[in-house]
């Protein structure tokens, strides 16, 4: 436990470094908010870097003590923070003790971090405030002075997240690439005006963007507007992912092509029919968030962990985590390489894993991997409608 000095509300900058062996975050970043204005239950944000990736989460001085004395010495050895007057050091030693200490430091103006709105203004996102995204201001999510409506943060920094993980696997596309895009059940298309802005504004690529529904009246109103905002390259289709034989965008797959599936939120086995016309249709790039995974918790009779089906929420879990395992291990099978990713913060909706699913080159099935899902199928007696569309 570090002493009470060494974690004062002076304190501005918080630095958690050398992880310990197996860590999934190499440092930790905690940062003061300097708008005083701001409410006391946002005042640090902590930043949580991967080797490629950053999560941030907000907090008030006493979540934050609370968040270091969980993570210094689990998982991180070192501390250092700084206020006006020193700079504080801690580590744990090889025995296990805490070795802290003080200096003091010359008084310099403090950065400026954060813009004058606080620091969920000012984050490192691909979409930023200002930005003159028509769609965004028409959907409430930008106000007419192209601010972040209050209300629509958390929306925000999902359309953001949504795109860091698209440009993870993007950012190697070739000037001169036709970047084709269909969005399965793309609904009132937040993130299909956004993907096609990205693409089309920021990339500077030929994009070509197909969003499908079977919301006639949804339909209309996206296609109006995408001719509104003059996205030549962004079309929408009345139609059903489960039927949909052929790809609705007759330039799919044609040479210096990069395909790309979006399903987002698609209900129960949509989502395996959208995955499944993906593989088929040879998308060099998958992008799903599944919903509302029923089909397995309704066929769930363990053979021998019974428990796992005693408790009603325990029982939908499990099969809610086994549905996308599978899911992204029959991707696998068929040559993907495939990631389960956490789009937003549980806080925000029970709904928060993405499966993103790179096509392998050179292009290569693999079969022995249908026989890492064998012994969960035969334990619950499961019938992945999925497994089935691959197997038929």
């Amino acid at each position: 436990m570090l002493p009470d000095t060494m974690i004062n509300p002076n304190i501005y900058k918080i630095k958690l470094s050398k992880p310990v062996k197996g860590s999934e975050y190499v440092r930790v970043e905690i940062l003061q908010n300097e708008d005083k204005g701001r409410e006391t239950s946002s005042r640090y944000q902590a930043s949580a870097y991967t080797q490629k990736q950053v999560f941030h989460n907000n907090y008030d001085f006493a979540g934050v003590r609370e968040y270091i004395a969980e993570q210094f010495g689990a998982v991180f050895l070192q501390y250092t923070a700084w206020d006006s007057e020193y700079e504080y050091s801690a580590r744990v030693s090889k025995k296990g003790k805490i070795l802290s200490s003080r200096k003091k430091v010359e008084i310099k103006p403090r950065v400026q971090v954060f813009d004058g709105g606080g620091f969920n203004r000012r984050k490192n996102h691909i979409i930023r405030e200002g930005d003159n995204i028509p769609a965004l201001v028409d959907m409430g999510v930008f106000t007419r002075e192209l601010k972040v409506v209050a209300p629509m943060w958390d929306k925000f920094h999902q359309i953001n997240r949504f795109l860091e993980l698209l440009a993870d696997e993007t950012g190697d596309i070739k000037e001169g690439t036709m970047v084709n895009v269909i969005d399965f059940g793309c609904g009132k298309s937040y993130l299909t005006f956004v993907v096609y802005h990205y693409f089309s504004q920021i990339r500077k690529l030929h994009a070509n963007i197909c969003g499908l529904d079977l919301n006639t009246d949804v339909v209309q109103k996206c296609a109006t507007a995408a001719t509104k905002y003059g996205y030549t390259g962004l079309s929408f289709k009345t139609g059903d992912i489960g039927t949909q034989d052929t790809p609705p965008l007759p330039v799919w797959g044609a040479p210096d092509t990069f395909n790309i599936v979006i399903s987002l939120h698609a209900c129960d086995t949509a989502t395996d029919h959208a995955l499944y016309n993906a593989v088929k249709w040879q998308s060099d790039l998958i992008c799903a968030v599944p919903c509302c995974q029923h089909e397995l918790r309704n066929q769930m009779q363990p053979r021998t962990l019974t428990l796992l089906t005693d408790y009603g929420i325990i029982k939908e879990r499990i099969a809610s985590l086994a549905t996308d395992a599978i899911r992204a291990k029959l991707l696998e099978a068929q040559g993907y390489k495939a990631q389960i990713i956490e789009l937003t913060s549980m806080e925000h909706t029970a709904k928060n894993l993405l499966i993103r699913a790179r096509r392998t080159v050179p292009y290569v099935k693999s079969p022995t991997k249908m026989s890492k899902i064998t012994p969960l199928v035969e334990e619950f007696s499961f019938e992945p409608l999925l497994m089935r569309l691959f197997t038929q």
